[in-house]
């Protein structure tokens, strides 16, 4: 009796712990005891003790099944174990119990344990399909910053480049020109520290903070910084976060293109507006011989239409008469 309510005291002390913190050893030590119980304890000869016995029970399947789930090893020690347990009892019953009985408890207690098994087994998966979810997101994060950060990049170092281009024409004014490198240079390098100070967080995807006031903000420097006409048409309310954010990207990707490609032209139109149930935005360009305005190792036009396809949008990119034209749509 004191060997079958000791066990038993073990199995539940270790399920209980099982339940705050997992202890692999202390599983096997449990397993062990009433392993070693149902092999050398004699019995009552009544059942006095099955009581005992299902309350044990109850504690061995609760750690079968965090064994299954952190420990797959131990798993057919747990279910022997388990499904063994029974014969303490019904071996040693006055008058004798007929085998088949005892056969029959002993595989319910068996079917009991492969159901724990079958638990901790499902849980497992999750834990699984819980880690695969989180190496995607942080891999989906890393390649969300490096879109963001080499946009940014691009436009401002583009920007630097014109502008000391710039510089070495005659009647430029020197103090303009080193100006404007200093303030690329340091909007440069607050989108790499933005950047930065992301990776360090973990958790969830950073949110985009783009406002309409960032879009205008860039037409205007643009402007500044380029000898094109610059028209910005902004006929939209302030959208969801999402949409301004691919908004500005679409801008910022397409002005920096003109920098690149299109410095012949002579102008160039922002539009943003809603149409219909949409909202659309247009960059256009004069440019007399538009190039395919693509990205080598970068983003692109290719990562635009990834962005704005993950919003349900479209977005064309081509020759127009004369120039080139993007344009995304974006459902709202």
């Amino acid at each position: 009796m004191v060997l079958i309510v000791g066990s038993t005291l073990v199995a539940v002390a270790v399920a209980i712990a099982g339940v705050v913190r997992w202890s692999r050893s202390a599983a096997a030590v449990a397993f062990a005891v009433s392993a070693a119980v149902t092999a050398f304890y004699p019995g009552p000869g009544n059942n006095a003790v099955a009581a005992w016995l299902l309350v044990e029970t109850v504690g061995q399947l609760v750690v079968l099944v965090r064994v299954t789930r952190r420990t797959p090893a131990l798993a057919p020690l747990g279910v022997v174990v388990v499904g063994v347990s029974p014969l303490r009892i019904g071996l040693w019953l006055t008058p004798p119990s007929p085998a088949i009985e005892v056969v029959g408890v002993c595989a319910v207690w068996t079917l009991l344990a492969a159901a724990a098994v079958g638990v901790g087994a499902y849980l497992r998966a999750l834990d699984r399909a819980r880690a695969r979810a989180v190496v995607t997101a942080r891999a989906e994060q890393r390649l969300y910053l490096a879109r963001d950060l080499h946009d940014w990049l691009a436009h401002e170092m583009t920007g630097i480049v014109l502008a000391a281009q710039a510089g070495q024409v005659d009647g430029k004014d020197p103090a303009l020109t080193f100006r404007q490198i200093e303030a690329a240079g340091v909007r440069g390098l607050d989108a790499m520290d933005r950047a930065l100070r992301l990776l360090r967080v973990a958790g969830e995807r950073p949110v985009a903070t783009a406002t309409m006031a960032d879009v205008r903000d860039v037409v205007d420097r643009f402007a500044t910084s380029s000898g094109a006409e610059v028209t910005g048409e902004f006929e939209v309310p302030e959208p969801r976060p999402e949409i301004t954010a691919t908004v500005h990207r679409v801008v910022v990707e397409s002005l920096t293109n003109i920098r690149r490609h299109a410095r012949a032209a002579t102008a160039v139109r922002v539009r943003v507006a809603r149409e219909g149930d949409d909202v659309v935005v247009e960059v256009t360009d004069n440019s007399p011989s538009p190039a395919r305005r693509t990205r080598r190792g970068g983003t692109g036009l290719a990562g635009l239409r990834d962005w704005v396809s993950a919003l349900d949008g479209t977005l064309t990119a081509g020759a127009t008469r004369p120039g080139w034209r993007v344009r995304a749509v974006l459902p709202t």
